[in-house]
């Protein structure tokens, strides 16, 4: 479930921006791929610039670290953080467009020149911006289940809850999660996420590309709303 939008202070922000967009200590530049890992590191989720699951990989021996009943929930969590990490990259390194009319009066800054404090300011100006919108999308994730889809991978290990176009949660049997070897895992979590258009298998990666060049930066501010990158995540 989408936490309640908090606008945390100067040292959260940092901490939080930094575990994104530098996971290893160094700072990654935009690519093609972006990957997350679970706490234990044996779900591996990697999406490309356009969001879309382009790669899972369950490490060997999985449940010896992630109880199977556990596991939907960690699988979800580590496609959010992988698409958070994608969108918090290529939002900090995306182009800075001044205003079409600028007022008289106003002058452009390149938010690279902005110290931290004025570009905290600004970001706090820009959540706010999008808090009415937020607390309509928690409204209605905490609606009763109407509109609510369910997909159903290959294999049946697992399910994903859709409401709007959009992941909800990921469901599966902890019974049968104790038996598929990882390999067969990995591939039954691709072809899920391929089945809800939010994957690409290798084919179909250029396609998603090409839709996602037709979609406005709006589409792409309004997608980062629903992903806010400065919530606390929980394991």
């Amino acid at each position: 479930m989408l936490a309640t939008l908090e606008v945390p202070d100067k040292a959260q922000l940092r901490a939080r921006l930094a575990e994104l967009t530098c996971p290893d200590g160094v700072e990654p530049q935009p690519a093609n791929t972006y990957e997350a890992r679970d706490p234990s590191g044996f779900i591996i989720v990697t999406v490309d610039k356009f969001w879309m699951v382009t790669n899972v990989q369950i490490r060997s021996r999985w449940n010896d670290h992630i109880r199977p009943d556990a596991f939907p929930a960690a699988l979800y969590n580590t496609y959010v953080t992988a698409v958070q990490r994608a969108l918090a990259v290529e939002l900090t390194h995306r182009p800075a467009s001044p205003p079409s009319a600028p007022a008289p009066d106003d002058t452009y800054v390149d938010p690279t020149e902005l110290s931290l404090e004025e570009w905290v300011a600004q970001t706090r100006s820009r959540l706010n911006a999008i808090d009415d919108e937020y607390d309509a999308i928690r409204r209605r994730q905490q609606a009763p289940q109407e509109g609510v889809t369910e997909i159903r991978s290959p294999l049946g290990y697992l399910t994903m809850q859709m409401r709007g176009g959009g992941p909800i949660a990921i469901n599966g049997n902890p019974q049968a999660l104790d038996h598929p070897s990882d390999t067969v895992l990995s591939e039954d979590i691709l072809q899920l996420f391929v089945r809800a258009s939010l994957g690409a298998a290798p084919g179909e990666r250029s396609r998603s590309a090409q839709l996602h060049s037709n979609s406005s930066s709006d589409a792409d501010d309004e997608y980062f709303a629903d992903f806010n990158i400065f919530e606390d995540w929980h394991d």
